[in-house]
């Protein structure tokens, strides 16, 4: 099992196949989010009565510390930043859209990078 942590405070931010997030968006609408924890699947949950749509722009907030998770090194205004210890003990930068329906994640380790997702060459020069 792939372990997802904070990079600000490495906190553990996964259970089972989901990732779980503080957000806010652009709007100011804020929401518990669970991502599938399943590069290149792009499903997620929330409470129904939040209203994010297509084309917002939603900050990523570890539950644990607080800190946003922006990733400052790549894009602070489009990418967020976690880490992934694959079951090998392999760490990873793992790097993703925080635009709602960007489908984009980018894997980032010692052999070099993986792109994901329908969009996956929006940001690649980011690297």
């Amino acid at each position: 099992m792939k372990n997802y942590i904070c990079p600000k405070c490495n906190g553990y931010l996964s259970i089972d196949n989901e990732i779980i997030f503080l957000t806010k968006n652009n709007k100011g609408g804020s929401a518990i989010v669970l991502l599938s924890a399943e590069l290149g699947d792009y499903s997620f949950r929330k409470n129904d009565s939040v209203d994010f749509k297509s084309g917002d722009h939603v900050n990523f907030i570890c539950p644990i510390c607080y800190e946003n998770l922006n990733a400052e090194e790549y894009d602070e205004k489009n990418l967020a930043k976690i880490y992934m210890v694959d079951n090998n003990g392999k760490k990873s930068d793992i790097v993703f859209s925080k635009v709602l329906g960007e489908k984009c994640t980018y894997t980032i380790h010692e052999d070099g990078i993986e792109a994901h997702g329908d969009h996956k060459d929006a940001y690649i020069d980011k690297f």
